[in-house]
């Protein structure tokens, strides 16, 4: 059976920084946010065409072809304008819109479409997020980035699940054994946090090649000004997940995270 909600990812390569506090679809909010949420040299798989929605189970589109989603047009068509915007939409639209919902766009004779599928902030259509739906959204767009634009698949996980998308079934678990690591923040703010957490692993569970395609959790000897250790796509380390205190940063405390799993690479010796 296929699981429904391990997600074929893509990467933004780095930060994102987005700042968006007004109604997704209302008009009224600059659309240069979008611009500056695409990271310069950010790098993107092949795969991904400006057209079409990231590879989805065989169950989604099952769902998908029983139930149509809503069709709703942005009514700011330039924040699709360019294909860095297009993509940086998908994965937004992925994480904050439920999957009833689908945004459009025409660009010339071209239609775009942004499929929602996780809905940590399904309100945003009509209103501003709240602070703990843009720590949600933060926290899955983190959960995203893949320092080498590749294609890796993971399973993302919530230990107060907000929504059924990132609760995990009993066969997911035994397949995506290795715990990359959490991921939270606010990219939301004027001035954008992004934070991870390690996973614990066993030894053989650490020198799995898998982790190799996913370093935004692995620190790099790097460190902020005030000496925190960050990673490759220029997280802050805050500690081991299994500490409660790697989640209070700066005396702000976060319970929105999102952590990820990976599927081994290779077998592990019995």
């Amino acid at each position: 059976m296929p699981f429904t909600k391990v997600w074929l990812l893509v990467s933004y390569g780095a930060i994102v920084v987005l700042g968006w506090g007004h109604p997704f679809i209302a008009s009224g909010f600059s659309h240069d946010h979008l611009e500056r949420a695409s990271p310069q040299g950010a790098r993107y798989p092949d795969e991904l065409r400006d057209h079409a929605s990231p590879a989805s189970t065989a169950s989604q589109r099952e769902t998908s072809t029983a139930a149509r989603p809503r069709q709703i047009e942005l009514a700011d068509p330039s924040l699709a304008a360019t294909a860095a915007k297009r993509k940086q939409l998908t994965y937004l639209v992925r994480c904050a819109m439920p999957a009833d919902v689908e945004l459009y766009t025409q660009q010339g004779s071209e239609r775009f479409t942004f499929p929602g599928s996780i809905g940590l902030a399904p309100h945003w259509l009509t209103q501003a997020m709240t602070p703990s739906e843009q720590r949600w959204v933060s926290a899955c767009l983190l959960a995203h980035v893949n320092f080498f634009g590749k294609h890796v698949r993971i399973s993302i996980r919530a230990t107060d699940p907000p929504v059924p998308e990132l609760e995990s079934s009993s066969d997911e678990r035994k397949t995506y054994t290795i715990a990359e690591g959490g991921f939270f923040g606010n990219l939301f703010l004027p001035q954008p946090v992004a934070y991870t957490c390690l996973g614990t692993r066993m030894p053989a569970q650490a020198a799995d090649p898998i982790l190799q395609d996913r370093v935004c959790t692995q620190a790099t000897g790097e460190t902020t000004a005030d000496h925190k250790p960050i990673t490759r796509c220029r997280f802050v380390v805050t500690g081991r997940c299994e500490e409660t205190n790697s989640f209070t940063v700066d005396g702000i405390s976060y319970s929105e995270v999102i952590f990820t799993y990976l599927r081994p690479a290779q077998p592990m010796c019995r």
